[in-house]
């Protein structure tokens, strides 16, 4: 849940943009993300039934995390500061968070119950901290499988979904 009090007193900050003259020179990061996302995640609130992970559709409309990430927890972590945990939850629910914490839409903070009266919790620098802590520390490590077949499978697709199926499968 992050600090009790913390959405009272700690305003969101967004990850900033490099400018656009430095960056068309390079193939670097263009977001500098906020210097404390330990802060970020101290924002996240008890609020009961939190929609941020949901991951439904009503009415047409995507309600939180498609992959159900279980977001207030992962915050708490953070908060707390025991990233590989937060990390092990992470990944609990998706084996690319590297990839997906960049492209996706974060429909999570439209969700976000704090977002009905305040700035929602920044969950997608959140996620991307987790993740470029584990790389800069050296502790993400390839998942070889315990018994290899003979069996083969074709993967219809690249995207997200087809390298998640693609890994499981594995």
């Amino acid at each position: 849940m992050g600090k009790p009090t913390g959405f009272l007193e700690y305003e969101r900050e967004d990850a900033a943009k490099r400018p656009a003259l430095e960056r068309i020179a390079d193939y670097a990061e263009f977001d500098i993300p906020p210097a404390n996302l330990k802060t970020q995640a101290a924002r996240c609130m008890d609020c009961g039934v939190s929609f941020c992970h949901a991951g439904i559709i009503i009415d047409g409309n995507s309600v939180g995390c498609p992959l159900e990430n279980i977001i207030p927890e992962i915050n708490d972590l953070v908060y707390r500061g025991k990233i590989e945990a937060a990390y092990a939850r992470l990944t609990k629910t998706h084996p690319f968070p590297e990839f997906t914490g960049r492209v996706c839409p974060a429909p999570c903070e439209s969700s976000c119950c704090l977002g009905e009266h305040e700035n929602p919790v920044a969950i997608k620098s959140i996620e991307r901290y987790i993740i470029e802590t584990m790389f800069a520390e050296n502790k993400i490590k390839p998942r070889a499988p315990k018994i290899k077949t003979t069996a083969t499978a074709a993967i219809i697709g690249s995207g997200p979904a087809g390298l998640a199926c693609a890994d499981l499968l594995n």
